[in-house]
């Protein structure tokens, strides 16, 4: 998951950059599929801190772990696996959400890219299908590998003194979230608003472009007249693509709910199941009442959990009460999402949240603090928990058993994997490019290539 991830930040870092190039090449043929120049120089991104003066290495390095990745593709469609519209969609929108933290708000995201996030998840959407069918594969391959103890110590006892990886200070941190929900006079209050834009669009008295400016929540469309350009309709959350595709030639909608808020649509052109539609997106406003009733919601779970063991305490009341689909069904654990670990670096920690945890002892629980969502804007309260807090060192087996374990579980996966692809070669249709053909580490696929070639 970690290699997908990573290769789906570098696709967007460099996509400008891509778009420019006019000439490209082939640099290798795994059945069906190309390894493309521009594939590689993506990926060397990456690599080129690390392997500053071995650019060469690099590039056989990238050309190698490429090729894996589309003989993984290939084998999965000879086996007809099938990935669903709804992994699809889960997967882009979790990638989405770790690129909002890392930009800050989807905001900041849209208008560095001139795109929409729904229409960056489309131009990501074939690409995230064939890495969800190339992990499929390769699970199936490694997935029932698991390390003995034995194998574990004799795989640390392997590694040189001066090459075991040392850690920065890292924290388990558990949350505990609540968004208050808006009222009936909240929410009527927004609908109210909506019907009456709608009205005075329908009478001519304002144009949807303007008002989308001047109340939509959603700021990537509302600069653009809420316009979301034409889209796949099963780009939306399903009670939007149900209203959209519902509508004739310019009707508006009237006011429907979705997680996001309140919407009006206008359809503007429909092909089949692509859409083009606007839309202006209002939120009902919380109340201070509703949220310093959140507020005290969580101090009594606070006082409750001081109470009596902390540890099970705080997952079961996380599991209970807590709106974060990403913690909640893990006991409120946040994770670091590079590395699906618990034991998150100091330097992966947002800043609100380091300041959260940073004068808490090991066990404590903050006070209620306000949160605003970065995805969406909502607004409410949330506990932080301190579970455990280790010092920057060197690794070693008391302490580091889990992360070893990992490295250990990597290794022989990835030996595993090499038996895989061993195996497979022969019966794959394989080409390299002669300008690669002195690296190393493609031997294995070299082979097949040269016997290919020959027949």
């Amino acid at each position: 998951m970690k290699q997908i991830l990573l290769s789906l930040i570098l696709i967007i870092c460099i996509s400008k950059v891509n778009a420019q190039k006019v000439l490209d090449e082939i640099v290798a043929v795994v059945g069906n599929d190309v390894v493309l120049l521009s594939d590689v120089e993506s990926q060397l991104t990456q690599y080129k801190d690390i392997y500053s003066t071995k650019t060469a290495f690099a590039r056989c390095l990238v050309v190698d772990q490429l090729m894996q990745k589309k003989l993984l593709l290939n084998r999965a469609k000879v086996d007809s696996l099938k990935i669903t519209d709804e992994q699809i969609e889960t997967e882009l929108n979790r990638r989405m959400e770790f690129f909002v933290q890392q930009y800050g708000s989807e905001d900041a995201i849209e208008k560095y890219y001139h795109k929409t996030m729904r229409q960056l998840k489309d131009d990501f959407r074939d690409e995230v299908k064939s890495q969800l069918l190339e992990e499929q594969e390769q699970n199936k391959v490694v997935s029932d590998i698991d390390p003995t103890p034995e194998e574990i110590k004799k795989y640390y006892n392997a590694i040189p003194a001066d090459s075991l990886p040392y850690y920065n200070t890292e924290f388990e941190i558990g949350q505990i979230l609540i968004f208050p929900e808006p009222s009936k006079q909240d929410n009527e209050d927004v609908i109210n608003k909506l019907i009456k834009i709608r009205a005075d669009i329908l009478s001519g008295k304002a144009s949807f472009a303007t008002e989308a400016i001047l109340y939509s929540a959603d700021d990537g469309s509302a600069v653009k007249g809420g316009d979301l350009g034409m889209q796949r309709s099963d780009n939306f959350v399903p009670e939007f693509a149900a209203a959209a595709l519902a509508l004739r030639k310019d009707s508006i909608s009237m006011p429907i709910k979705t997680k996001y808020g309140y919407h009006i649509i206008q359809m503007i052109e429909r092909k089949g199941d692509m859409i083009h539609v606007r839309h202006i997106l209002i939120r009902p406003t919380i109340s201070l009442n509703s949220l310093d009733r959140t507020k005290l919601t969580l101090d009594s779970l606070k006082s409750e959990i001081s109470k009596g063991k902390k540890d099970s305490l705080f997952s079961a009341f996380a599991y209970k009460y807590s709106e974060d689909e990403n913690t909640k069904n893990r006991g409120g654990m946040m994770v670091d999402m590079k590395t699906n670990s618990s034991h998150i670096p100091v330097d992966e920690l947002d800043a609100v949240t380091f300041e959260g945890i940073d004068k808490l002892k090991i066990g404590g629980i903050s006070a209620p603090a306000f949160y605003k969502s970065k995805l969406d804007g909502k607004e409410g309260y949330r506990l932080l928990y301190l579970k455990s807090k280790n010092a920057p060192h060197k690794a070693n087996l008391k302490d580091d058993y889990p992360k070893i374990k990992q490295l250990a579980q990597d290794d022989k996966k990835a030996k595993a994997l090499d038996n895989w692809i061993k195996k497979y070669v022969p019966l794959t249709y394989i080409r390299i490019n002669e300008n690669y053909k002195s690296c190393k580490n493609l031997e294995k696929w070299q082979a097949v290539s040269n016997a290919s070639k020959g027949n």
